[in-house]
Formats: structure tokens, sequence, C-alpha cells
């Protein structure tokens, strides 16, 4: 009996529950987020109408949680997930929220950010008007001053067909095909600030179109 409790701690432990303050957040806690985590057999929070009675699930007793042995989220100290560098949930072969793509991770896009989205739009600006930034001389601007060239009455969202390039294509595909086409730049790559940069700006250049356009 006593070997099964601890046995059962073990497996409970492993699972990977985030602190009681950050419980929800974290993805080491199988019940925290909303994801396909919570469909899976094999998490104790699966059952979504019993799991708050099931005597498996450590955080099932919410009145006594904070002092249930067996919940790892109980311990202030030394939780195993609370580390936030070489957490053992994130890899445990136990939680099944451990190599979950759903999970959602902390995989970054790239290694710098924005604070914002007016500082990609700001940034975006800049880039629009910057004649440098292919070695044709000319700048966004220089086509689509004033809303031009740009089919913004048509209320297109991306992708659609552009007659230009011929082809169904996506937004950053269509600001790669202008950088590499009319302004003989280089392309920007799909996960750099640029390329956000430029999409934001379009965006709220397109939108301010609209509401100058309200019919």
């Amino acid at each position: 009996m006593i070997k099964t409790l601890i046995m059962t701690m073990g497996l409970m432990l492993s699972l990977g529950m985030a602190t009681t303050a950050s419980a929800e957040g974290n993805p080491c806690n199988p019940c925290g987020m909303k994801n396909p985590c919570s469909m899976n057999p094999c998490n104790p929070c699966s059952m979504k109408k019993h799991h708050k009675m099931n005597p498996c699930n450590p955080c099932g007793m919410k009145k006594s949680h904070k002092m249930n042995p067996c919940n790892p989220c109980s311990m202030k100290k030394h939780n195993p997930c609370s580390m936030k560098k070489q957490n053992p949930c994130s890899m445990n072969p136990c939680n099944p929220c451990s190599m979950n793509p759903c999970s959602g991770g902390n995989q970054a896009i790239r290694g710098s950010k924005f604070k914002n989205f007016q500082e990609a739009v700001d940034m975006g600006r800049k880039m629009w008007h910057d004649d440098t930034l292919g070695t044709s001389g000319v700048a966004c601007l220089s086509c689509h001053a004033d809303f031009e060239l740009l089919n913004l009455d048509k209320r297109q969202n991306f992708p659609h067909f552009v007659k230009m390039t011929g082809d169904v294509v996506t937004l950053d595909q269509m600001i790669n095909y202008c950088m590499m086409n009319p302004m003989q730049g280089k392309p920007f790559k799909w996960n750099s600030k640029e390329m956000t940069a430029m999409a934001a700006y379009y965006r709220a250049y397109r939108m301010k179109y609209l509401r100058s356009h309200k019919r």
C-alpha cells in the first residue's frame, strides 16, 4: 500500500504542474491550458464532468489542494514546475503535454520582439518611405502614394489573386515580390522584424483607407 502511494505521488509530480499562483498558464500543468491535452485519456484532468471528484486528479480538491501532499502545486519551495530553466517537467515522457506541439511551449518567432503593434507600424512607415531598401531607387510610396495601385476599394483580404504576379499570394509573398522586382532588392525573411513591420503598416494603411471611404 505504501509503495503504491509513493508510486502514485511520483506520477503526479511528473505531471509537472505549475505553482499555485501560475498554474493556469504553465504548460507543465495538464489542467491549466485549454488544448488537446484535455482530451488525452492519460491525463487525469481529461474528464471534464468528473475531474473535480477524481481521486487521481491532484487538482481535484479545490478547497484543500494547497495542503494536499500529493499535489505538486502545493509545494511553495522546490516545485519542479517553478524552474524557468532546465525544467524537468518539460521533457518528462510521463507529462501528456511535454512534447505536444499544441501546448504552447516557449519557442520564440525571433530573438528581438516588438513591444506592441504601434511600434511595428512605426517601423513599417519608415520602410514604406525608404528608397534605399532596394537598388532601383524607388520606395513603396513611389507606387502606392495616396492608396494607389493597391485595389483597396475591392476590400480584399490576403491571400487573393494579384494580376501583377499572375498568382494567388499572401501579403508576405506580395511584399517580397515587390522587394525583388520593382525595388530590385533582397526578400525579407519570413520571421524578420522587417517583414512584420511592413505587414503591420500595410494593415494600418488599409484601415486608414477604409475609414476614410466609409459608405
